[in-house]
């Protein structure tokens, strides 16, 4: 019997070590808005215009505040980052251009009754907001990996035996 689960957990293990490679391609599923689409957004739209501009948010907070109803929508945003060479040789038409993902921070909109009022960054995220780097591998990413599927093998044990 100890030994079948033994067996089981390695067989877990194996298959979450199997699909984590396999699915994973670098592309995230979430959806990241960018600094042309927040040229798109004027105060005073509704929330409906909003979202079909940019679609729905990543998260939805709604308060009542005497008979007041502030909505904030909450969006991934990232900027672009540009070669400045490329970008000087090409006028400064960004269409085409290499480029590379700079910084990721969340963005806030903020409704009243429905009418935006406002929109900034998420000070939590900005003040944690860190350049990530494409060509550089730590070895920080690969322990995440590997936690992430210790944690996944462990729950999916704990599960089986009980």
């Amino acid at each position: 019997m100890y030994l079948n689960r033994i067996l089981i957990c390695k067989f877990c293990f194996y298959f979450a070590c199997l699909i984590s490679v396999a699915f994973s391609d670098g592309d995230s599923i979430e959806t990241w808005i960018g600094a042309d689409d927040l040229h798109k957004i004027d105060i005073n739209m509704t929330t409906e215009s909003v979202r079909s501009v940019l679609g729905d948010p990543l998260f939805i907070e709604s308060t009542l505040d005497d008979d007041i109803v502030i909505t904030k929508y909450i969006y991934s945003f990232r900027t672009k980052e540009y070669n400045k060479e490329e970008l000087g040789n090409n006028g400064k038409n960004q269409s085409g251009l290499a480029y590379s993902w700079g910084r990721n921070t969340n963005i806030q909109l903020v409704f009243d009754d429905d009418l935006l009022v406002a929109w900034e960054e998420d000070k939590l995220t900005l003040s944690q907001t860190v350049k990530l780097s494409n060509g550089d591998k730590s070895i920080f990413g690969i322990l995440n990996i590997l936690l992430n599927i210790v944690v996944i093998t462990l729950n999916a044990a704990v599960l089986m035996s009980s």
